[in-house]
């Protein structure tokens, strides 16, 4: 049997890792290969999910902790994806609060399953207002904690990822090379823009044809890593609307998406990343923000006629306790369905900060083949 690719994708919430495994998962395709993707949170009720599986692809979920937590399981949802039909390469999407990939994830998979699986050059994903904020172009709202965590998911890649590149000029992605460069040294860079396409087919030759992966494995305190797992409440919610006389599902996206969003300013809670998907008996679409002032982003544009009923998956990554972050969404629901006047029902909301990581396995050294 052929070693199947693993692929995994890290990097601080909000860098678009989604957006770029599904145009990761196109490119593939266009060249004839199969594709799998598995999923990971410390929660439940997942955007990404959804999303991944709206898009015909063959997906694993992963909840409740890390891939580094979780590698059994991590394992075990990869030979389910091989038993639904043999996929070429496996993407792996990784929480994006979680580091220390390569010595927790990359090293026991090629100690234990170099048989089964290979694996392709470790990308870290980051976006220009991270970078701007952690290292030190402006000032972060975020906790230290954060920011370490943040630079130790830089350092240990085997290929950064700078996504987004369609935000900046050239001037300023030379500045953010430089200021990468200056945080964590010589590792290769590429650019692209998962929302455009531009870059992808590149990023997606070097995940076929690196030759290195898991090749930096660090020093991590994971004292100050917990800390900043801590600092950020998690929610993940479901929400159904109705309404006989009919509404619209992006006006309900984008109005619940502001009411967080002016909660969280007035409560001066950093935002990391709010994701709002609305689905329809017509399809889907997903609003994202990833920082409290910043714009917030259609994954597809979907013009949505009105409907009488919508399906809402809220997942909300915030600097804030955990019940103050589920208040402010089950206010801003409410607020929204007066509002619109349509009816609201929350069937399903977990908020809580994530529990110290707890690795499985942690390699000191490059495991051998």
């Amino acid at each position: 049997m052929n070693r199947v690719l693993i692929a995994c994708v890290g990097g601080f919430l909000g860098a678009g890792k989604t957006t770029a495994l599904v145009s990761a998962s196109r490119e593939l395709a266009s060249r004839g290969l199969r594709v799998g993707v598995i999923t990971n949170d410390q929660g439940n009720q997942l955007v990404d999910t959804k999303v991944m599986l709206r898009q015909g692809l063959t997906t694993q979920e992963i909840g409740g902790g890390c891939f580094c937590c979780k590698f059994n399981e991590l394992v075990r949802h990869a030979e389910q994806i091989l038993d639904q039909g043999q996929p070429d390469v496996i993407l792996a999407e990784a929480v994006g609060s979680c580091t220390d990939l390569s010595a927790t994830v990359y090293q026991p998979l090629r100690k234990y399953y170099a048989s089964r699986f290979d694996l392709a050059p470790l990308s870290i994903l980051v976006e220009p207002a991270r970078i701007q904020g952690f290292c030190g172009y402006s000032e972060s709202a975020f906790p230290k904690t954060v920011e370490y965590l943040f630079k130790k998911q830089l350092a240990e890649a085997d290929l950064i990822v700078l996504n987004k590149s369609d935000l900046v000029d050239l001037t300023e992605r030379q500045s953010l090379h430089n200021a990468i460069k200056a945080t964590v040294g010589e590792i290769p860079i590429h650019e692209m823009s998962a929302l455009t396409g531009d870059g992808v087919a590149g990023w997606v030759d070097q995940l076929l044809n690196g030759r290195t992966a898991g090749t930096r494995i660090l020093e991590i305190d994971y004292n100050a890593y917990a800390e900043a797992e801590a600092s950020l409440g998690w929610l993940n919610a479901t929400v159904e609307m109705t309404s006989a006389a009919g509404f619209s599902p992006q006006e309900a996206g984008q109005a619940l998406l502001e009411k967080i969003r002016t909660r969280c300013l007035g409560e001066n809670a950093a935002i990391a990343h709010l994701k709002i998907l609305i689905a329809t008996a017509e399809g889907s679409d997903r609003i994202a923000l990833t920082e409290n002032r910043g714009e917030a982003q259609w994954t597809e544009g979907r013009k949505f006629t009105p409907v009488s009923e919508a399906s809402v998956i809220v997942n909300a990554r915030v600097c804030l306790v955990p019940e103050k972050l589920k208040q402010i969404v089950e206010e801003s629901v409410a607020e929204v369905a007066k509002d619109l006047q349509v009816t609201s029902s929350v069937q399903d909301i977990e908020s809580f900060s994530p529990s110290p990581p707890r690795p499985t396995h942690r390699f000191k050294e490059a495991a051998g083949t």
